[in-house]
């Protein structure tokens, strides 16, 4: 199997028909079609099905075209890496990233680092923690921002400094918005959107379930989401309140939304981790040495002050000025 003739199969899938893929290509349709069908000989199975004006892949063409994405960015990236020099620093940074304020801090960093360094690219994905870990560990990506200890024995990680608050996201004629946080009695009486790791059936698991102890079981969780996006359209809707991190939905005025944070607080430690046994590129390895450089990793030992409300609105304060670059995320961890 050539990358060449990788190229070809994925040109096919994203141009729809033979005829535009070969334009695209600068090849003859026929050529283009004899490769495919080579490939299919090779691999023994159909990759295309072919329909009168279009193609579409199958179920293996499909599996075929997930890995070829891989194969063929990782081909690209290792040729971009030794074919520059030591005095040009080019190429591209590939980063995997779920939904989380940890990523206003790349973003931050990126900008930096591309200021010093402007034939840089970067390519953000975004998924869940699972495929990150698959794209980190098939080396489709340099880094990954996971919201979650990784594997120390496979991969090593920075902790970035900021960490991501958890809340509860309602309608604004909610009775909860009268009331300065939420504790896990008070989300006993609704039904609850919870991030579908943190759920299996109709149980709470993980952080959640540790955080609501005992009355756990009693939790109605009536929809999972994996996109806040997605779960503030159910919260929108009446299906229920959703559990999220702050700042991942806008609120306030005109919105119908308005967020509130947990108490006792809970917080979610962010990593940016990559292989251990993999070099990292030129790029890559310059990129994570200016994060090291200006992300200061230290944890908050300071406990907050034990009034609820008064914490809850110290809180409130705080995340919303960190969001607004006003305040580097210190002290807000409960030791």
């Amino acid at each position: 199997m050539e990358l060449r003739t990788l190229r070809y199969f994925l040109a096919v899938c994203e141009h729809g028909t033979m005829s535009r893929a070969a334009e695209a290509l600068h090849v003859t349709q026929p050529a283009l079609s004899r490769q495919i069908a080579a490939l299919e000989r090779e691999l023994g199975a159909p990759l295309l099905e072919r329909h009168s004006r279009s193609v579409t892949p199958t179920e293996k063409g499909l599996y075929l075209r997930r890995r070829a994405q891989e194969i063929v960015g990782l081909a690209d990236q290792t040729t971009a890496d030794l074919m520059h020099g030591e005095d040009i620093v080019e190429g591209d940074v590939f980063i995997g990233a779920g939904e989380s304020e940890g990523l206003r801090v790349i973003a931050h960093h990126v900008r930096a680092f591309r200021e010093k360094y402007p034939g840089v690219r970067f390519h953000l994905h975004s998924g869940n923690a699972p495929d990150l870990i698959e794209r980190l560990e098939h080396g489709v990506d340099d880094f990954s921002v996971l919201m979650s200890y990784p594997d120390v024995d496979r991969y090593a990680h920075l902790r970035l400094s900021p960490t991501d608050a958890w809340g509860i996201l309602l309608r604004d004629d909610d009775p909860l918005v009268a009331r300065e946080s939420a504790g896990p009695a008070d989300l006993l009486d609704a039904p609850l959107i919870v991030p579908e790791r943190h759920a299996k059936g109709d149980k709470l698991t993980g952080l959640l379930a540790t955080w609501f102890g005992e009355r756990a079981p009693e939790a109605n969780v009536a929809a999972t989401y994996n996109l806040a996006y997605n779960g503030a359209l159910l919260v929108r809707e009446g299906v229920g309140r959703m559990l999220s991190f702050d700042g991942l939905t806008t609120v306030g005025p005109g919105t119908g939304l308005e967020f509130r944070l947990l108490f006792p607080p809970l917080v979610s430690v962010i990593d940016l981790a990559w292989k251990r046994d993999v070099p990292l590129g030129d790029a890559a390895r310059r990129f994570l040495g200016l994060v090291r450089e200006r992300d200061s990793s230290s944890l908050g030992a300071h406990r907050p002050n034990p009034n609820e409300s008064e914490y809850a609105a110290e809180m409130d304060d705080r995340y919303r000025a960190m969001r607004d670059g006003n305040e580097t995320e210190h002290d807000l961890i409960e030791a």
